[in-house]
């Protein structure tokens, strides 16, 4: 998953191709496939992707040559995935292997017909594709605003029982502004018909 560089040899093509498609999987990254010496430089510049080459002496000097350059310039690359159609060791007897390309891919040798690989690369396969059968848990529907609210008070609401509200504290009652009036326009009343009677007793 890393953009660490491989270089595969051995195995079958159809092998090192699914190493390949293996890994832009697993990094959910596109793969580019290179065949050509003319392909390289476009296909370099899908920087987040896997770039494959089924058979990395089928780019001849030149190309190797880029691609070591890639490997020592560029921080921001594509993960190289290289194929050899025939063992390291004779490739590099032979001089069709660069030295300073196997010397930047050392790290990410990898010999598909070592014994005991296949089996481990088949039995990793087959745990992945067991995690990604097996089911998920549904999540329930996310809400937002009033609706989430209402969808978080509403258990709460149905487990606890309505209280009543509290009835307002009675105040002191409040006398009438009317009364005072009303009481003394009745004595001062009662007080005038006293004054009359007196008055009228006076004179018989």
């Amino acid at each position: 998953m890393n953009r660490a560089p491989v270089l595969l040899s051995g195995g079958t093509p159809q092998e090192r191709a699914g190493w390949a498609q293996e890994a832009a999987e697993l990094g959910s990254r596109p793969l580019v496939t290179v065949t050509r010496p003319e392909q390289l430089a476009a296909a370099l510049m899908v920087r987040n992707g896997v770039l494959f080459v089924p058979d990395v002496l089928t780019l001849g000097d030149g190309g190797q040559q880029l691609l070591v350059r890639t490997l020592t310039s560029l921080d921001e690359r594509p993960k190289l995935v290289l194929g050899l159609g025939r063992s390291e060791s004779s490739a590099r007897q032979a001089g069709a292997l660069r030295e300073d390309l196997h010397y930047r891919v050392r790290m990410g040798l990898l010999n598909l017909d070592a014994p005991g690989l296949r089996e481990a690369i088949a039995a990793r396969r087959a745990q992945a594709a067991r995690r990604a059968a097996a089911p998920r848990p549904a999540s329930p529907a996310r809400m937002s605003g009033p609706a989430a609210v209402a969808a978080r008070l509403a258990p709460a609401r149905a487990l606890s029982p309505a209280r009543p509200r509290p009835k307002p504290k009675a105040g002191p009652a409040r006398r009438s502004r009317s009364a005072p009036r009303l009481k003394s326009a009745r004595t001062a009343k009662s007080a005038k018909q006293a004054r009359s009677k007196k008055k009228g007793s006076k004179r018989r």
